[in-house]
């Protein structure tokens, strides 16, 4: 009887507190890789200093030494010197897509979110074609008929990845136009620009920057996959999905060949997902503890 009058009850935030106590640690973790291949992408040269063409047929699938971190390929390229040089690859075709789709579709989400009517109708109506699509297939295609290489990857898979910014946008204004600051700023005239610009905007880009950096991580697997089929990037480069189509034949012959530049594209697709998830958790607690107040 005294243990179950003396029972505490367990508060129903401290499944939150103890989320709160993690995320930093994965907010460091996430951070930290990107922060590493974004350096990679901008200063190869600090991580390595040899040749990503140079051929060496004596050195042919060199396993992993201090000499060669990653072995060396079927040529006796070292593999660790061009997943470094190849970073700036393929960072900078995917943020490129992502910035590019984010523009398009934040500006299409922003008119039919804030005019509404026939204009929403349309534009939402498209982006559902477009949604209805195999994304994969049409940016494949796309890329095939522009010609192989990175500025029809790029511009391929920024043309079928603009509709998720689209809706997303779309909603949030939708719910922004609204509330009380916005509809003073219409009853003293503002104009649609200046609401959009001053008003709405503003409300938008944290939420528009947590999609971008996860998006980047998706984009990295995407570009990957198509210079991996042979419709993105093309020989010499070393884009991190060409390195590892270069791989599949040898599999059996050089285990390490394949394998680090996959681990590669994995640990750069996690650290955006981490930090993006870091980010979206910011906004988070102020909203539970009003809503527990």
């Amino acid at each position: 009887m005294t243990s179950a009058v003396n029972a505490q009850p367990v508060p129903d935030v401290v499944p939150v507190r103890t989320r709160s106590r993690r995320r930093p640690g994965l907010a460091a973790v996430g951070g930290t890789i990107v922060a590493v291949f974004v350096v990679m992408s901008i200063a190869p040269g600090l991580f390595s200093s040899q040749s990503t063409t140079a051929l060496n047929v004596g050195q042919q699938f060199a396993p992993p030494s201090l000499d060669h971190l990653f072995g060396t390929d079927e040529v006796g390229r070292d593999i660790f010197s061009r997943v470094v040089h190849g970073a700036r690859y393929t960072l900078s075709m995917s943020v490129a897509i992502v910035v590019i789709a984010a523009l398009i579709g934040t500006l299409l989400g922003l008119i039919a979110g804030y005019v509404g009517r026939w204009v929403d109708q349309l534009i939402m109506r498209v982006t559902d074609v477009f949604f209805s699509l195999p994304t994969f297939v049409v940016a494949m295609s796309l890329a095939v008929v522009l010609g192989r290489g990175m500025l029809s990857l790029v511009f391929a898979l920024s043309l079928v990845w603009w509709p998720t910014y689209t809706r997303l946008v779309r909603g949030m204004v939708l719910g922004i136009r609204e509330r009380p600051h916005v509809r003073s700023a219409q009853a003293i005239g503002a104009g649609r620009i200046r609401i959009l610009r001053h008003h709405i905007v503003p409300f938008l880009t944290h939420e528009l920057i947590v999609r971008g950096t996860q998006d980047i991580g998706y984009a990295i697997v995407a570009v990957s996959s198509l210079s991996f089929i042979g419709v993105g990037a093309q020989p010499p480069s070393p884009e991190w999905g060409l390195v590892l189509s270069g791989a599949r034949s040898y599999i059996t012959s050089s285990w390490a060949y394949p394998l680090f530049p996959g681990l590669t594209i994995i640990v750069a697709t996690l650290g955006f997902s981490l930090l993006g998830d870091a980010l979206s958790d910011r906004a988070r607690p102020g909203s539970r503890r009003r809503g527990l107040s």
